[in-house]
């Protein structure tokens, strides 16, 4: 292009005293006497003039705002915890692990524009071999993407890098058998005990028990002397949509709950303060160390508190309740989450066979002897038994 007009380039740099080229284009250019530099995220120059050109025109039709020059990335990791503040996400504790990551890799002043589609290769690299798994390695970088997003969202960027996250194949298959249950609660502290019986009971996320209020509790009844509960038949647990993970409101009745109604009345005689399931009247943080101890001495070594929810899942459905009725007890949002955890056990499709040839045997003289010569058609597999 001509000489104002900007110009494209390919930044080099020198280590270990040699020179170093980048192997993709930037842009460098000029508009109403604000300077720009931006990366063009191709390796062709013929591309990166094209991008040059739409870049300038959009700027001065007034399409575009902010330079990636001068936004650092701790200015990204800001927009994104406002954000959660914002919408009320609970967490945030992951999302500030995923950033010190982030800012441990790329550095936090470094500006946005050194972070291109290459380096956010070398990222995934680095993690990977550090030994994080793949889905780890994608919710980190999902992280910085959408601190891109908000920046653009904000005026603060015209552009950002592009993003390829690889789908993971993990969804688990752990399930938990009555015999495995005993066990594991034999191991088990006894003031987590009652945590792990609820979310057996439930199919709830342990954050949601660990919260659980009395206030949450709707027992449908009070007794004779004032504060005694008494299960009515519309006794219920009522959650509100700040209280749970996806945002939704959520009821789960336990007047025929005859398992879990002991359970709630049980903690009700031994309360100390206004959660449902604390450790001497004070919050259970964590029971990971004992989750971890517990299911090693129990022999289930590898079983996760979250294969308590795909258990729930699969006994409901043993049971005969809907998929849709599962889903809203439990709180899945949509059917593709709810299908990483709704997986059929081996055991239930030997029983599926079993109920669709039950009683329906051929009687022997109707079937031919088989000779070597016999073969298998498509009206073989069509005709009824």
């Amino acid at each position: 292009m001509s000489r104002g007009q900007g110009r494209v380039f390919r930044p080099t740099w020198t280590a270990n005293g040699v020179k170093h080229t980048a192997k993709t284009w930037w842009l460098d250019y000029g508009v109403n006497g604000k300077q720009h530099r931006e990366p063009a995220n191709t390796k062709k120059r013929g591309e990166a003039l094209e991008l040059l050109r739409k870049r300038i025109g959009d700027r001065r039709a007034g399409k575009l705002t902010g330079s990636p020059d001068r936004v650092t990335l701790h200015e990204l990791r800001g927009l994104s915890e406002k954000q959660y503040e914002l919408d009320g996400r609970r967490s945030t504790r992951r999302l500030k692990e995923c950033w010190g990551h982030l800012e441990g890799f790329f550095a936090a002043e470094s500006r946005v524009g050194d972070v291109t589609t290459i380096r956010l290769d070398d990222y995934a690299a680095s993690r990977l071999k550090a030994g994080r798994s793949r889905q780890t390695v994608n919710n980190e970088l999902a992280a910085l993407r959408r601190g891109f997003k908000l920046a653009i969202e904000k005026g603060l960027l015209a552009t950002m890098p592009v993003f390829k996250l690889p789908k993971v194949r993990n969804a688990r298959s752990g399930f938990f058998e009555t015999g495995d249950l005993a066990a594991l609660e034999l191991e088990l502290p006894e003031d987590v005990r009652p945590v792990v019986r609820f979310l057996v009971l439930t199919g709830w996320r342990v954050s949601e028990a660990m919260g659980l209020t009395w206030a949450a509790i709707d027992w449908d009844d009070q007794g004779e002397n004032p504060g005694e509960p008494i299960t009515g038949p519309n006794a219920s647990i009522r959650l509100h949509g700040g209280q749970t993970k996806g945002g939704e409101a959520r009821v789960f009745p336990f007047a025929s709950a005859e398992p879990l109604k002991v359970l709630l009345e049980q903690q009700w005689a031994k309360r100390s303060g206004v959660l449902v399931f604390h450790r001497d009247g004070k919050p259970i943080r964590s029971f990971r160390r004992s989750w971890e101890s517990a299911v090693r001495k129990a022999g289930l070594e590898g079983r996760l508190v979250h294969d308590l929810r795909r258990t729930f899942a699969r006994d409901m459905r043993r049971a005969g309740v809907s998929e849709g009725e599962i889903m809203k007890l439990a709180g899945w949002r949509t059917r593709s989450m709810f299908d990483r955890y709704s997986i059929i056990a081996e055991s239930d499709l030997s029983r599926a066979v079993a109920l669709r040839f039950a009683n329906r045997q051929v009687p022997a003289k109707t079937v031919p002897a088989a000779t070597p010569s016999d073969s298998l058609t498509s009206s073989d597999l069509t005709t009824p038994l």
